[in-house]
Parts: C-alpha cells; sequence; structure tokens
C-alpha cells in the first residue's frame, strides 16, 4: 500500500517553568493510504499533541514528519497552512462553529477561507448534509443542534474541502452513548465508501471494532498494539468520493451496528 504519513525518530517537550516535559522521545511509526487508524491512550497521554504534529500545527524538536511528500518540519508555516486547507479535513475536540452562522453559512464560510472552488456549491454541501444525515438542519444555527448534530457538521465542514486525510480528535468525547454509536458508524461509512484515510484519536472502545491499525499512545511512545489487514478496502472496488456515499459497497467485516451495549 502507499505510504501517506510517517514520523521518524520525533521527540516533542514542552517547558513548564524550569523543568522539561517529555511528550514524545523518538517515535516511529508509518501510515498507509485507505487506512482507518485509531491512537488510544489516557487523557494527558499525548494523542493531541500527536495529532498537532502530524497536522504541522506543532513542530518537533527532533526527528522527521512527512506527510503525503512533504516534509513538514521543512516547509515553510504559509506553505503548511496551504497544505492543511488543500490536503487535510481536521476536527477538533471543541467543533469551533460560528455561532451566528447556520449550518450552511458555517461551511460555506470554511470553503472561503481554505479557498476551495466549488462549481455548485451549494448542491454539493446540500448533498454533503444528506449524506451525513442532518440535511433538515442546514438552515439551523450551532445553539439549536444537539451534541452529535455539532459534530457531524464540523465533519461535513471539514470533508466539504474533499481532503485526503480526515483526522478526528476524541469525535465522541462529548457524546452521550447512542450518538456515540451513531457516530462511529459513520466513521465506518466514510471508511468503507470513500478514498480517504482517516485518523482518529479516541478511547471509545467502538473504535477498535472498525480500525486496520491501533495504537497505544502513552509513557512517551506510539506503538503499534493491533493490525488488521482483512479490515482494509479491497483493491479490487472502485471506492466513491465524498459527493456519492449512497449506494457504496459495503464490506462483510463491518455489517454490525456498533450500537451501545446495554448496561
Amino acid at each position: 500500500m502507499d505510504q501517506i504519513i510517517r514520523l521518524k525518530e520525533v521527540s516533542k517537550k514542552f517547558q513548564l517553568f524550569w523543568e522539561d516535559i517529555i511528550i514524545f522521545d523518538k517515535i516511529d511509526f508509518e501510515i498507509d493510504r485507505n487506512e482507518l487508524v485509531l491512537f488510544y491512550g489516557p487523557s494527558g497521554s499525548g494523542k493531541t499533541t500527536l495529532l498537532n504534529l502530524i497536522t504541522g500545527l506543532l513542530l518537533p524538536d527532533e526527528g522527521e514528519i512527512q506527510v503525503g511528500g512533504l516534509f513538514l518540519d521543512l516547509i515553510p508555516e504559509k506553505d503548511k497552512a496551504d497544505f492543511r486547507s488543500n490536503y487535510l479535513g481536521i476536527v477538533f475536540q471543541e467543533n469551533n462553529l460560528v455561532s451566528t452562522l447556520t449550518v450552511t453559512e458555517n461551511i460555506v464560510l470554511f470553503q472561503e477561507l481554505c479557498e476551495f472552488k466549488s462549481d455548485n456549491q451549494q448542491e454539493s454541501i446540500n448533498e454533503l448534509l444528506i449524506k451525513l444525515g442532518i440535511d433538515h438542519r442546514k438552515d439551523s444555527f450551532p445553539a439549536q443542534l444537539s451534541g452529535g448534530e455539532k459534530k457531524r457538521v464540523a465533519i461535513a465542514r471539514a470533508l466539504s474541502i474533499n481532503p485526503y486525510v480526515l483526522i478526528l480528535d476524541e469525535p465522541t468525547g462529548n457524546l452521550d452513548r447512542e450518538s456515540a454509536a451513531e457516530l462511529c458508524n459513520l466513521v465506518k461509512e466514510l471508511f468503507l465508501t470513500t478514498d480517504i484515510t482517516i485518523i482518529v484519536s479516541s478511547h471509545d472502545q467502538k473504535m477498535n471494532k472498525i480500525a486496520t491499525k491501533i495504537f497505544k499512545v502513552g509513557e512517551k511512545k506510539v506503538q503499534l498494539e493491533e493490525e488488521y489487514p482483512e479490515r482494509r478496502k479491497s483493491e479490487e472496488i472502485e471506492y466513491r468520493t465524498i459527493g456519492s456515499l449512497e449506494g457504496a459497497p459495503k464490506d462483510p467485516l463491518f455489517d454490525e451496528e456498533l450500537m451501545p451495549e446495554e448496561e
């Protein structure tokens, strides 16, 4: 498979008063194209820091970070911003929706900030909202949305620029059990029906059931714990783009709905 992300001997520390807090010490790993990768670990283990390194929002103190053929530690800040706008769809823990704008307006604003051009912008946004099950909320304001709906809007916004990589930081962290299960199913569907590489940081056990690679984050290391090559998408199937999820092939390994377990 084609390699899309590579970290080589990456170290990162933060300074707290006079003390250096080491977050990562010479970590190495690779992510291939069209994978669904899970980073898990307890709060404070460095999951968000790791995602910020992968997206270029943080620089390593040592080592190399390569994403899509670019060495993020070597390119200028402006080029990194352009890279994020054209290559990555990022969904932070906080949804960061503009409270005075509707769902559609939030997505339009994001596309404008990313300088993303579309010949049929409104149609493509409506189609995306339908696929994510929130088209009935297109004219609603963030205050009128549930937690699960806000997260879906944040994902729709990230997907609206047709990224190569979708990054989700604790996507189910603030959701109730049912909404979290629904979101896991949405991530599963996106993985199976598009050619996007998906990276998730989470401690939600349901994510373990759909990931192709599972990394444990903690104790200054990132270690590959489980790998499921049988979960990777078949190269014989032609996958759809974001705008045409409906009717895309399903993988029999993932037929089970990830609903919350009974108490």
